[in-house]
């Protein structure tokens, strides 16, 4: 997208800079500044970005959205830098065309989008939220990569709070969505309440027009009020008969990252080889398809695009390391999420299965029970050995003892430390790493000389 000065200075309510040069993009990390970028000078918890125009000048941005006279030219000086980053996405979002799509949800929110923008590709060219673009200054970055080509926008919306998604929703203005998954993510966050979790996931479905699809989990937490909020344009999607578009999994095949699966979409069955590994992955595979299949695209073509999808590295990827493997699961973890990913380490043939647990941040006074939920599952599978890393982690330790766990268990203060496990594995172990982004279980990996960027 190029947006003049005089476009923009109009979109923002302010006069433009007399020195003024055309805006191409938007940046937030006067780091990652690429020339023709606007540099926004986002006001963090311990970092405010007006210490950073300078920098950003010299990197070759093309001007500065800042909220005080921060001594460069051209600037434009607003009121709120995330408002008017908002104004900015709003007024592209206007002049396109195209089907907007937003996916959420308490896990699966990545994966989804990737299946989705894949399944879509034959059918137009697909313009997706990348990394970690999912908030109020992501997803205006996302909107300034538009062009004339592009037919959909997927745009995978975060959420911290009740209010997120609705302000996320009222500048993208998003056409059909997907809900993934409800479960604790961010519940310390949401005054500890699994119903806020909803409350807050539902303000996409709310602002979605009465005739764009809904897509939902058809098991799981709070169905009912889903399928209720879903009303006429709902579409389910899960591994049961009941599922509008359901999915049945096959085999894994961890050394090539792919899973055989057969899916059921009004009445017709797919059969197709994925990427991604386990029944989680699966089911977003699935609500993906049911999210397609509404939008009038063939079915059988979405699937052979979904077959061609690309799924970050660090989201439940098996990678081969000398004689053993690893279950590389280190973007973020909840607990549904990190259950998920055990089951799928107990459904990978090993000699010795050894999962490798940080603790879960966010979860405010459910920590403690949700570690131990953790714990539990831990117990009751085929696994020789736990290693935790992080304070609240030792409830999974404690949990999994009381069970009468026969395992090796191991304590870690700091991810680095659980390189050891790594060097001790042996031929035909299998090992699950995951944890808390803030915990950075990479640096296990990093530490042990394991490569996990596939």
């Amino acid at each position: 997208m190029r947006l003049s000065p005089e476009r923009l200075a109009s979109i923002l309510g302010v006069p433009a800079p007399a020195t003024a040069e055309e805006v191409t993009g938007l940046a937030v990390d006067s780091r990652a500044v690429k020339p023709g970028d606007l540099f926004c000078a986002v006001r963090g918890a311990n970092v405010d970005g007006h210490d950073y125009a300078e920098a950003a000048m010299k990197a070759g941005a093309a001007g500065c959205l800042v909220t005080r006279d921060v001594g460069v030219q051209p600037a434009y000086v607003v009121a709120d830098v995330a408002e008017a980053m908002a104004s900015i996405a709003s007024a592209v979002r206007h002049a396109f065309d195209g089907t907007v799509l937003a996916v959420t949800g308490s896990a699966g929110k990545t994966s989804t989008k990737e299946y989705l923008a894949a399944a879509l590709a034959p059918f137009g060219k697909v313009l997706k939220s990348e990394g970690n673009q999912n908030t109020e200054y992501g997803l205006p970055m996302t909107w300034m990569r538009l062009d004339d080509d592009h037919r959909f926008v997927i745009l995978e919306m975060a959420m911290r709070g009740l209010g997120q998604i609705r302000h996320l929703c009222s500048f993208s203005r998003p056409h059909h969505g997907i809900i993934t998954s409800l479960g604790t993510a961010h519940i310390g966050e949401l005054g500890g309440s699994q119903e806020n979790i909803l409350r807050a996931k539902l303000e996409l479905f709310e602002s979605l027009p009465e005739d764009g699809a809904r897509v939902y989990p058809a098991e799981g937490a709070f169905v009912e009020r889903l399928a209720e909020a879903a009303g006429a344009s709902g579409v389910s999607f899960g591994e049961g008969e009941q599922a509008d578009a359901s999915v049945l999994i096959g085999a894994m095949h961890p050394p090539e990252n792919r899973t055989d699966v057969l899916f059921i979409v009004d009445g017709q069955e797919f059969a197709a080889s994925l990427p991604g590994l386990g029944r989680g992955m699966m089911r977003n595979a699935c609500a993906a398809l049911a999210l397609a299949s509404r939008l009038g695209v063939s079915a059988e073509e979405a699937v052979r695009g979904m077959e061609m999808a690309t799924l970050p590295p660090d989201r439940l990827t098996y990678v081969s390391h000398q004689t053993f493997g690893v279950l590389v699961d280190v973007y973020n973890s909840s607990p549904e999420s990190c259950i998920e990913s055990l089951h799928t380490l107990a459904g990978i043939p090993a000699e010795r299965r050894i999962a490798v647990l940080g603790e879960m941040k966010e979860l405010g006074e459910e920590s403690e029970a949700a570690h131990r939920r953790v714990g539990a599952v831990v117990a009751e599978l085929p696994i020789a050995w736990l290693a935790v890393v992080g304070r609240e982690a030792h409830w999974i330790r404690e949990e999994v003892l009381a069970r009468g766990f026969e395992g090796r268990v191991d304590t870690f203060t700091h991810a680095e430390d659980a390189a050891r496990v790594f060097r001790s594995m042996g031929p035909g172990d299998v090992a699950l790493i995951k944890g808390s982004r803030a915990v950075h279980m990479e640096r296990a990996l990093e530490e042990a000389g394991v490569a996990y960027a596939v």
